[in-house]
C-alpha cells in the first residue's frame, strides 16, 4: 500500500513542476490559425488591441503580398506584442536522440487559444495617437507647386558670395509684411523641371526643392533680414520663401473618408522605379479630402499573356498589387508619400488608391 501511495505522490509532483512551465511556455507565444473572414486588421485588434499595427504586420512578413488575401489555415505566432506569419514549411534542427529512461507516463496539458471575435465590438476602440513604423523627415523636402504662392524671395545677402550657406545673413522681399515677425521661420526653396501628368500629359506644376530654413533676425522698413539656418541643397539669391513645417518623426495613421484614386506623378530627386522607404508624389490633396496618414495601395492593370488567345484584350483581370505608401505631406492638389511596403518595382503612373479600412 506505502508503494502505491508513492508511485501516485510522484506523478502529482511531476503534474505540479510541469504545470507552471508550460504555461509560461504558452505566455511566451502562442499559436493562432486564421479562420475565414479574419483580415490583418481585426488580427492586429483582437490580439494586440491595436488594429492599426496591421501595416506593420503586413510589412514584416514578406509572404502576405496581398493584405485582401490571408489564407484560411495558415498560422501566426503571437508573441511579445508581435505577430509572425509561421513559414508554411520548416526544417527542424536536428536532435541527437537521449537515452531511454523510464518515467510515468506524461499528462496532457491544454493550453486554451483565444475564442475568435464573432460579432463587432459595441464601441469602436480608440486609434492610436502615433505609429513609429513611419518616419518622414522634412529636411531637403520636395513638393510640387500648382496654386501655392510664394511668401516672398531672398534678394540679397552680406556678403558678395554666390552661393550662400549656414549662418549667413540675409535679406528678404516680404509680400505680407504685417505678418512677419522677428524669430519667425521660413523654408527657402529652389525650382526644378516641370511636371506632366503621366497619362493626360498635361503640366501639373513645379518641383520645389527644400534648400533650407531662414529665421528673422530684424525688419528695417520694408527690407527683413534673416540668418541662414541647416542648409540641405546650394542656396542662392532668388530662392523662394514658403512657410516653415517642422520635421515629423511619427504618423498617425488614418482611414480615408471616402473612395479616392489617382497616379505616381514624380519620383524623388526624379527617379523612374520606385521601391521600399521611397518618397513618391501623387496626383491627389486636400482638395480632393486626402490627409496626412492616409494609407495608399499602388497598383498596375494586369496584362493577359498570350496564352489567352485572340480575346485577351476583352479579359477583365484583377490589377496587380506593387505596395503601399502613407501620405507624409499633403497639399491643395498634390501629396508625398512614403512606400512602406513593396512587392514589385513601382513606376510613375501607377495607380493608387486610398484605404478606407
Amino acid at each position: 500500500m506505502n508503494k502505491q501511495i508513492r508511485v501516485w505522490l510522484s506523478l502529482l509532483l511531476l503534474l505540479l513542476v510541469s504545470l507552471p512551465s508550460l504555461s509560461a511556455a504558452a505566455a511566451e507565444a502562442r499559436t493562432y490559425t486564421i479562420k475565414q473572414g479574419d483580415t490583418l486588421w481585426g488580427i492586429s485588434e483582437r490580439f494586440i488591441k491595436d488594429p492599426h499595427y496591421w501595416p506593420s504586420l503586413w510589412a514584416n512578413n514578406p509572404s502576405i503580398t496581398n493584405p485582401h488575401l490571408i489564407y484560411p489555415g495558415k498560422n501566426i505566432r503571437l508573441y511579445n506584442g508581435r505577430i509572425e506569419l509561421i513559414p508554411e514549411y520548416s526544417i527542424a534542427p536536428e536532435v541527437k536522440p537521449e537515452p531511454v529512461v523510464e518515467q510515468p507516463a506524461p499528462v496532457a496539458v491544454e493550453v486554451p487559444l483565444p475564442t475568435p471575435i464573432t460579432e463587432e465590438p459595441a464601441v469602436a476602440p480608440e486609434p492610436v495617437k502615433t505609429v513609429n513604423l513611419f518616419k518622414a523627415s522634412s529636411n531637403g523636402d520636395s513638393f510640387i507647386k500648382t496654386d501655392e504662392k510664394e511668401l516672398g524671395i531672398l534678394v540679397d545677402s552680406v556678403d558678395a558670395r554666390v552661393l550662400l550657406t549656414k549662418n549667413d545673413l540675409v535679406f528678404l522681399n516680404m509680400e505680407n509684411l504685417d505678418q512677419v515677425e522677428i524669430g519667425d521661420t521660413y523654408s527657402l526653396y529652389g525650382r526644378g523641371p516641370l511636371v506632366s501628368h503621366p497619362l493626360t500629359k498635361m503640366k501639373l506644376g513645379t518641383m520645389m526643392f527644400e534648400l533650407g530654413f531662414v529665421q528673422i533676425t530684424a525688419i528695417n522698413g520694408r527690407t527683413v533680414v534673416g540668418k541662414i539656418g541647416d542648409v540641405y541643397r546650394e542656396i542662392e539669391r532668388g530662392a523662394e520663401v514658403f512657410e516653415y513645417v517642422a520635421p515629423t518623426n511619427e504618423i498617425e495613421l488614418k482611414k480615408a473618408s471616402g473612395v479616392l484614386s489617382g497616379y505616381i506623378i514624380s519620383g524623388r530627386q526624379g527617379k523612374m522605379t520606385q521601391g521600399q522607404n521611397d518618397i513618391v508624389y501623387i496626383d491627389l490633396g486636400l482638395n480632393n479630402g486626402l490627409q496626412v496618414g492616409n494609407i495608399l495601395y499602388i497598383s498596375r492593370p494586369r496584362q493577359a499573356t498570350e496564352i489567352a488567345g485572340k480575346n485577351k484584350q476583352q479579359l477583365q483581370l484583377p490589377d496587380d498589387l506593387l505596395g503601399a505608401a502613407v501620405v507624409v505631406k499633403a497639399r491643395n492638389q498634390t501629396a508625398a508619400a512614403l512606400i512602406f511596403k513593396s512587392t514589385s518595382e513601382m513606376h510613375i503612373g501607377d495607380q493608387v488608391m486610398a484605404a478606407t479600412e
